[in-house]
């Protein structure tokens, strides 16, 4: 039976939820206007390729760090900070937009910074929406991703509108970055206190913790389950809208419906994640995810009918809603790792690999062509397939 939940873990719950919104609203207002700074520093395409991985990079850098973080000030200072350190670097970042080419110079080690930022603020958010799942007694996680999808489209139609009225650039992020945090700042109050003895004592920054090659073996198998659904977000941002135009030929309007599907597809399987956990269990639920995942990519790739192909994305879409969740709840509580140090490198590992995968469908689509390319994903998720035994059976809540 459901355990009974106390005001505290409800209370919870919605400051998770603000967290993981905001945070994909601050990162989502600035995805329009990078047009914009295309222009500010005369890049050229393959130049601004460059400079809209920078947020990635900077994420890519932190490690194991945020795991230290969190055990020696807690999810609530850690969220808060990191946040604000975000909102105020990418205000910068936008007015160094407005020096002309040589503010380049100051955009990307701000970009860089912010992605750090956003590292450390993903292993605080995970960890609190852990938190709350705990004291739930069932899953919550994939909902709070969802969260994070829709605060992300928020944002993106935030960002639109600024640059169809014509709101400079560093006018429009200093706005969304200081309502975002001060958002997340209010709900982190709520926040329930973190697992384990974690804040402000010095007996934190002493806890025992596994050393770093013993973490990456324990988590790179969950990374893989991971990144077997993750791909396909990063796929569907990055070349659905190319996919579609080059290779069954759709006009640029239809074409970019590609990556609508896929994310929207994403956004339903979120929303229904937890409850597909609670009824099948997370080894199996993340089974069928991935297997989704496998054969909707595989019909996207090869259909040679636009609606087939569709159909591919939206299913491919709907099985990697709850790969990431499931592997980062695994990931945090994993025998043997200091508090938060699993879920930190599950994390940074799902980041730096993530960033190898738009090249290697660029690579292999030039090699060899995009629909085998895009079939990569496919195996990709095959062996997170079957790398799920490694998840430990978890108890079946009534739905």
């Amino acid at each position: 039976m459901p355990t009974t939940v106390d005001h505290p873990a409800r209370r919870a719950r919605r400051g998770a939820l603000l967290a993981f919104s905001t945070n994909g609203a601050l990162i989502g207002s600035l995805l329009p206007r990078y047009p914009e700074v295309a222009d500010a520093f005369s890049l050229t395409t393959a130049q601004l390729g460059f400079v809209v991985i920078l947020f990635g990079l900077g994420a890519a850098t932190t490690g194991s760090m945020p795991g230290w973080w969190l055990r020696r000030f807690g999810s609530r200072r850690v969220s808060t900070g990191a946040t604000w350190l975000i909102a105020a670097l990418t205000t910068g970042a936008g007015l160094a937009t407005t020096l002309g080419p040589v503010g380049l110079w100051a955009f990307v080690p701000l970009m860089l910074l912010a992605g750090i930022g956003d590292g450390v603020t993903d292993v605080a958010q995970n960890s609190q929406g852990l938190r709350v799942q705990q004291a739930y007694g069932r899953s919550l996680l994939s909902s709070m991703h969802a969260g994070w999808s829709g605060g992300a489209a928020l944002g993106g139609a935030a960002g639109a509108l600024a640059a169809r009225l014509g709101v400079a650039l560093p006018v429009h992020l200093a706005v969304a970055g200081l309502v975002c945090a001060v958002i997340v700042s209010w709900g982190a109050t709520t926040f329930l206190p973190d697992r384990g003895a974690t804040v402000d004592d010095d007996t934190a920054a002493t806890a025992p913790s596994a050393s770093t090659l013993r973490a990456l073996v324990l988590t790179v198998p969950l990374t893989l389950i991971a990144l077997g659904g993750f791909a396909v977000e990063d796929v569907g941002n990055n070349w659905s809208a190319y996919f579609l135009r080059t290779e069954l030929h759709l006009d640029l309007g239809l074409a970019g419906l590609g990556v609508t599907t896929v994310l929207g597809a994403q956004l339903f399987g979120r929303l229904l994640g937890d409850r597909v956990i609670d009824r099948l269990g997370a080894r199996l639920a993340v089974r069928l995810s991935l297997l989704a995942v496998a054969v909707g990519m595989v019909v996207a790739a090869w259909s040679p009918w636009p609606p087939l192909t569709f159909a591919g994305f939206a299913l491919a879409g709907l099985g990697c809603a709850i790969s990431v969740p499931i592997a980062f709840s695994e990931a945090d509580r994993l025998p043997g790792l200091a508090p938060h140090q699993g879920l930190a490198m599950a994390s940074w590992l799902m980041r730096v690999a993530t960033l190898a995968v738009s090249p290697a469908v660029g690579i292999v689509g030039q090699t060899v062509g995009l629909r085998s390319a895009l079939s990569l994903i496919a195996v990709v998720a095959v062996v997170g397939l079957l790398l799920t035994h490694r998840l430990r059976p978890q108890p079946r809540f009534a739905p």
